[in-house]
């Protein structure tokens, strides 16, 4: 009896544990990682303590007691598993509705009978409050452990009409990483989507590209065309920001606040672009056009940049006018998505391309090793962060 009672108090105490574990999973998403795995450790534990408790229950209720000639008429008839139950209301020592000695009477010998068979103390009702407690923490956390963090909300008034995060509105289903490094959270400031999660790295090569970019064209005499790579390596950066901005983005007013950043830098970006087209308009002359990779390959970008930025004003601006309804300029929100990755591929493939360029090999010398490094930290960060219902999986 009292291991069983030692049993009980320690399965208690790992409960309040994983209460406390559960709570803090819910405040500090950032950190669900360590939460996780304590949480983890406390299941095992707790899922041990209930095979040893069930093990005492199971050796306290055999050998089955034995049931005189008379058990017919007993208040308690047996099942075909061996368990006992009363026959009718009035079978607990008499009663009856008027008689409520009987009924205590009767109460009393239920939690004798189920002491007989459990080898505890009987009927207690907080201890089975406390086991259903139990029950639905365990069921809590388990879903906790499996994927989003799922909050029980309850009041007087029922379930409130609108959650902040619904699904549909998270869609925080990353290709890597967790949920919650790469939803922006309710209180957080949307310039902190820039660094969230694996922003960083994407960070570390945009800065890695562009530094590689300036210092080779300020380390020499500056050209007209010197305003070429300055330009588009601006523009590249703009771009890769106004994707690492709207990428965590989940409620509605997240979504608007950061489609208008994003815009606004596409727009700039866009700018940029245009003026780096135009000045190697220029500065080829009468000199042949398309003889290298790095031409064909900056041709076809700007085409797809053009496209891109159409897509999306349309799509958002003009969905009605031109498409007739804004359920129809919704569905080309997952193609506008594709093509920007794919974009943004182009442009790096694009500078890649430029390290070969005769100028370049014999002028400025930027390395092809240092922008592919740069490359991969941009397609790893970015990538990283792509939530898979956006892109229409």
């Amino acid at each position: 009896m009292s291991t069983s009672a030692n049993l009980m108090a320690e399965h208690t105490a790992l409960c309040a544990a994983l209460q406390k574990l559960s709570d803090l999973l819910e405040e500090q998403p950032d950190d669900h990682q360590r939460l996780r795995k304590e949480m983890e450790e406390l299941l095992n534990q707790i899922d041990e303590l209930d095979h040893l408790l069930q093990e005492l229950e199971e050796r306290a209720s055999h050998p089955s007691p034995t049931f005189s000639d008379d058990s017919a008429n007993s208040p308690f008839h047996q099942d075909a598993d061996g368990f006992t139950s009363p026959t009718d209301a009035a079978g607990f020592s008499g009663v009856n509705e008027s008689d409520t000695d009987g009924y205590d009477d009767a109460e009393e010998g239920m939690n004798s009978h189920l002491c007989e068979k459990l080898g505890r103390k009987g009927y207690d009702r907080d201890a089975v409050h406390i086991s259903l407690l139990s029950v639905i923490l365990l069921l809590k956390v388990r879903l906790h452990l499996c994927g989003d963090i799922i909050n029980i909300m309850a009041s007087a008034t029922g379930i409130p009409q609108e959650h902040p995060q619904t699904i549909e509105a998270r869609e925080d289903e990353p290709l890597l990483g967790a949920p919650g490094a790469v939803t922006q959270g309710d209180t957080e400031g949307i310039c902190r989507n820039l660094i969230k999660g694996t922003a960083a790295v994407a960070q570390a090569g945009i800065l890695i590209l562009a530094a590689l970019v300036w210092s080779g064209i300020f380390t020499h005499d500056l050209i007209f065309f010197s305003a070429h790579p300055l330009l588009n390596s601006s523009a590249l950066f703009l771009q890769v920001q106004a994707a690492l901005i709207l990428q965590p983005t989940a409620t509605p007013q997240q979504k608007l606040t950061g489609t208008r950043i994003h815009y606004t830098l596409q727009a700039t970006s866009l700018a940029a672009f245009i003026a780096a087209f135009i000045i190697i308009e220029v500065n080829k002359g009468d000199h042949p056009r398309l003889t290298s990779p790095h031409g064909i390959l900056g041709l076809i970008t700007y085409i797809f940049i053009i496209f891109q930025a159409l897509l999306g004003v349309v799509q958002y601006f003009f969905p009605v006018i031109i498409l007739g309804s804004l359920a129809a300029g919704k569905k080309l929100y997952k193609y506008h998505r594709h093509l920007g990755y794919l974009v943004l591929l182009l442009e790096l493939a694009t500078v890649a391309a430029a390290t070969q360029t005769t100028y370049n090999l014999n002028v400025l010398r930027i390395p092809l090793w240092g922008i592919l490094v740069a490359a991969v930290l941009v397609v790893a960060g970015v990538g990283a962060r792509i939530k898979k219902h956006k892109l229409g999986f």
